[in-house]
């Protein structure tokens, strides 16, 4: 049902733009530095359009390749970060309990001692 719903929207988008087109024929002149143009309305609407959508992919996909370099930046820093919690929470583990250990050891010894 809902696939049928978006066909019914679709369709009924393509019949806007062609009434559109259809009512948008005349010729248009474009003047530039090079030279004039003529076309119809439509096409410079349409090819207008299509510009500015690939203008706006092209930014926004700088944007998107930075903030993916960035958070790739950031996660390897964590990572790193991790790691050294990691490695400096095992060293003082160690320590604690060869700390511990030569306090049992004295105590075994003491114990001997005394019998």
């Amino acid at each position: 049902m809902k696939n049928q719903w978006r066909m019914i929207v679709a369709l009924l988008i393509a019949l806007v733009v062609v009434i559109f087109a259809l009512l948008n024929t005349q010729k248009v002149e474009l003047n530039f530095l090079f030279g004039k143009f003529s076309l119809p309305l439509v096409l410079i609407l349409v090819v207008s359009l299509l510009l500015g959508a690939l203008v706006a992919v092209l930014v926004s996909t700088v944007t998107i390749v930075s903030l993916r370099r960035e958070l790739k930046k950031k996660n390897d820093n964590e990572e790193q970060i991790k790691k050294q919690l990691e490695d400096d929470y095992q060293k003082k583990l160690t320590e604690v309990r060869a700390k511990y250990q030569r306090k049992i050891n004295n105590n075994r010894t003491n114990d001997l001692n005394l019998k």
